[in-house]
């Protein structure tokens, strides 16, 4: 059986792995994910990697070697460029595209040399003074062409150091792409909204992603995220990081308001389930209140760098990833910066999340992706600003 008969991906996050076989049919005949101890040398995500693709080789009967890896970072990195090209004689269009973007991934490589290309996004055409938002079918160019593109890059430290690893686990990468793009596009896809943006809490990172007229607008992240939420909680009631993250987890769809007001009528939690200890609820609250504020206002205010902040007014925000499960049924209530009409907890799947990674590879094979060397809905809206 050739490896095109299956379909392997694996979503590398750092809290949670997730992993995936699909069979020709594009039907999933084998899931499997955990969450996990984040290490620098991912040694506990490569201990569930074989193990997982061992039981997936036992149920299909199949030697698995080729994956595509669905990866995020907080230094992932967009570009927006355009390019253009003046013709002596009339050409396919195709042709010249494929000229364009061997220039693009030429310019890329010697201007941002430490990044490598994930996802290359076609934003608008110009061919002969007409405007197309998506390359046309089978057009003739006669004279003049102009392409303007965003590219979201990871960095080839990172790319590099993965790439290495699973090789010496006899796993070959196809493609790597990007996580959060690959989810907000498909979420984006199901809202059909002509203007939304995404916010996601990973572990040490977060991302907020823009979209206009169903078009990427932009990408940003930041190296802060829910990890930084456990860590306030373990230094302030001076806990250990694993009692620190259940207490955290504890409160996920605990229906509880989160406010800069105090109510000492909330009293303690009794947490000896956890650890021998009676915290505040009251200032529990307030530890991931003020982290909650901090990460919001950095986000916005990076992001505010790249484009006007005035974009966001009378948006719907969602709130993905791992991180973002505190928000399923509590209720926040920040500083209102933003001026977003509603903000909504997206409910996500383990198995969406791969099926994401696997529509896009089939539906954009032909863009630009990093290639490795061969050898080596939402669920519940709820409010979040107060009146």
């Amino acid at each position: 059986m050739s490896d095109k008969n299956y379909f392997n991906l694996i979503d590398f996050g750092s809290s949670k792995i997730r992993f995936s076989v699909y069979d020709i049919n594009f039907d999933e005949i084998y899931a499997d994910s955990k969450s996990i101890l984040y290490q620098e040398d991912y040694k506990n995500h490569f201990n569930f990697v074989i193990e997982s693709v061992k039981k997936a080789e036992k149920k299909i009967s199949y030697h698995i070697k080729d994956i595509i890896l669905l990866l995020d970072s907080s230094n992932v990195f967009t570009i927006d460029i355009a390019l253009r090209k003046r013709l002596n004689k009339k050409s396919e269009i195709n042709k010249v595209y494929d000229s364009i973007i061997l220039e693009l991934n030429q310019l890329i490589d010697k201007y941002y040399d430490t990044y490598g290309i994930a996802h290359t996004i076609l934003d608008r055409c110009f061919i002969d003074n007409k405007i197309f938002e998506k390359l046309p079918k089978n057009k003739i160019v006669k004279s003049d062409i102009k392409i303007e593109f965003k590219v979201i890059c990871l960095p080839k430290k990172l790319i590099s150091n993965l790439e290495n690893k699973f090789n010496k686990k006899n796993l070959n990468i196809l493609n790597i792409f990007c996580t959060s793009y690959l989810k907000s596009l498909s979420y984006n896809l199901k809202l059909d909204q002509n203007k939304v943006s995404f916010l996601e809490i990973g572990w040490e990172r977060t991302s907020l992603i823009l979209y206009e007229n169903n078009k990427l607008n932009f990408i940003k992240s930041i190296p802060i995220g829910s990890n930084h939420i456990t860590k306030d909680i373990s230094k302030v009631f001076n806990i250990n990081i694993e009692e620190s993250e259940k207490l955290k987890k504890s409160f996920n769809k605990s229906e509880n308001e989160f406010s800069y007001a105090t109510d000492e009528s909330e009293g303690l939690i009794l947490a000896n389930d956890i650890f021998k200890n009676n915290i505040s609820v009251n200032l529990l609250k307030k530890v991931i209140l003020y982290r909650v504020q901090e990460i919001m206002d950095l986000i916005f205010m990076k992001s505010n760098e790249k484009i006007n902040i005035n974009k966001f007014i009378d948006t719907d925000l969602f709130l993905i990833g791992e991180g973002s499960e505190l928000f399923n049924d509590n209720s926040f209530h920040l500083e209102d910066k933003f001026s977003f009409k509603s903000i909504n907890f997206y409910k996500e799947k383990d198995s969406q999340i791969c099926k994401n990674g696997l529509v896009y590879y089939l539906n954009y094979y032909n863009e630009p992706k990093i290639i490795a060397k061969k050898h080596g809905l939402f669920e519940k809206f709820f409010n979040f600003f107060s009146n």
